[in-house]
């Protein structure tokens, strides 16, 4: 077998491979022994149907599955033979057109995209900033008013009318001539919601101010959808007589707010949202540091990337904008056109997910980090942990079985890697104060 390799771009390589006539021979002829010995026709013994036969019935399909597994075979072993490991997609330049006849070459083109090759530079001692890990009261009160933000209800109130408030009013419709025409007895009307046929801001600055016993004038054009016809389209008044003024408030920052949330008092609720809000500042900051580091390790480093593996990423990328465009109900013009004014980012999004996927690998193989039999069991125990609940119990093998079903085991191991490599970089930044610099 001849192989000739060019170097197409920095990540890619075309091979021209030629399997000589007696190669091809031998491989068609275990295969065609291989069909005598299974297959049964009617008037001959199992094993003994003449060859002749077998190509005359069989020999299309032969020949068609001897092309899949030449081009295996002999791509496979061109590829050892030549030291290299492709990544990505593999391409075989005219696959439909070639053909696999006895006593003649079989010559074929692929095209590959290889490993790049690069050296790893500094590891440790990557700058990455300081961060304040522990809650302090402003966190906590600002916390606690978002509680009581979501826990707001609709209160009367003395204070007159602001913007935001509810008013509630009996409303007398009055046409040109002073008369009444209808009338609506305890409606609530929002300042900022005008009564169909008033002006927007007309409405909003009468509102203003209002207050229980006030009456108010605004002037309005009857809708056409008027319940009264003989009104319809001609000018009048909305005449108010406001009875209350309702606000939403936030709840109480007390005991009793801390008691709705099953805590018995509010230092109890204080203590558990320090603990918790520290919690998450730590996870926050690491995971800043983290990209703080990756991202110096990208800008310290130039790597050519194979251009397959980019096209994946890409490809996924907007495939999943897509199905998430798809399910806020965008239309399918809408989608396109947000997939085309995409597309440069996500390229280069990706370029930039491909470069950091071999550097994290080149930093795991550089320290010495693995992810064992022993990381991949804890990672189950905690995702069918995770999924688990009073209805429903979930065991590591089903949560293997399922991941394994989809081929995203791998994906598992590589995302517990990066993990492993990320704490390693972080561990081992150079933290600065960028606050007191």
């Amino acid at each position: 077998m001849e192989v000739q390799v060019a170097e197409t771009g920095p990540c890619s390589r075309t091979l021209t491979i030629t399997v000589p006539p007696a190669l091809v021979n031998e491989h068609l002829g275990q295969m065609f022994e291989s069909a005598q010995k299974q297959v049964q026709l009617k008037g001959f013994r199992p094993g003994h149907v003449p060859k002749n036969l077998i190509q005359k019935k069989f020999g299309a399909s032969i020949l068609a599955e001897a092309k899949e597994q030449m081009l295996n075979r002999f791509f496979g072993e061109a590829c050892r033979t030549k030291e290299l490991v492709p990544v990505g997609r593999i391409a075989i330049d005219d696959f439909e057109k070639l053909e696999v006849k006895q006593d003649a070459a079989l010559q074929f083109t692929a095209k590959i995209d290889v490993r790049p090759v690069f050296e790893l530079g500094q590891t440790k001692g990557l700058e990455a900033e300081a961060f304040e890990g522990d809650a302090n009261e402003a966190d906590i009160d600002n916390a606690l008013k978002e509680i009581a933000h979501q826990k707001r209800s609709i209160k009367s109130t003395e204070e007159p009318a602001q913007d935001g408030d509810f008013v509630k009013a009996d409303i007398t419709f009055v046409d040109d001539a002073g008369n009444s025409v209808l009338e609506r007895k305890g409606v609530q009307l929002n300042t900022r919601i005008a009564i169909h046929g008033c002006d927007e801001s007309t409405y909003s600055a009468a509102l203003m101010g209002a207050a229980a016993g006030k009456t108010i004038d605004i002037a309005l054009t009857f809708p056409e959808t008027f319940e009264k016809e003989a009104v319809r389209g001609k000018a009048g008044i909305a005449r108010l007589q406001v009875s209350e003024i309702l606000r939403v408030l936030p709840a109480p920052i007390d005991d009793e707010l801390a008691k709705s949330l099953e805590f018995p008092d509010m230092a109890s609720l204080r203590a558990d949202l320090k603990s918790r809000i520290s919690m998450e500042k730590l996870r926050l900051g690491k995971s800043r540091q983290e990209e703080q580091c990756l991202q110096a390790l990208i800008a310290a480093h130039t790597i050519a990337v194979p251009p397959s593996l980019v096209e994946e990423q890409q490809r996924a990328s907007l495939n999943n904008f897509a199905q998430r465009l798809q399910q806020a109900g965008a239309t399918e013009e809408d989608v396109k056109k947000k997939l085309e004014e995409s597309q440069a980012e996500a390229h280069q999004d990706a370029e930039r997910r491909v470069r950091l996927f071999f550097l994290i690998e080149a930093v795991a193989r550089q320290q010495k980090l693995f992810v064992t039999e022993n990381d991949t069991e804890a990672e189950l125990r905690a995702i069918a942990a995770a999924n688990s609940n009073d209805g429903q119990h979930v065991t590591v093998a089903m949560v293997r079985d399922h991941l394994e079903k989809n081929n995203q085991l791998g994906e598992l191991r590589l995302a517990l890697l990066e993990r492993k490599v990320r704490d390693f970089l972080r561990e081992n930044a150079k933290i600065v104060d960028k606050k007191g610099s």
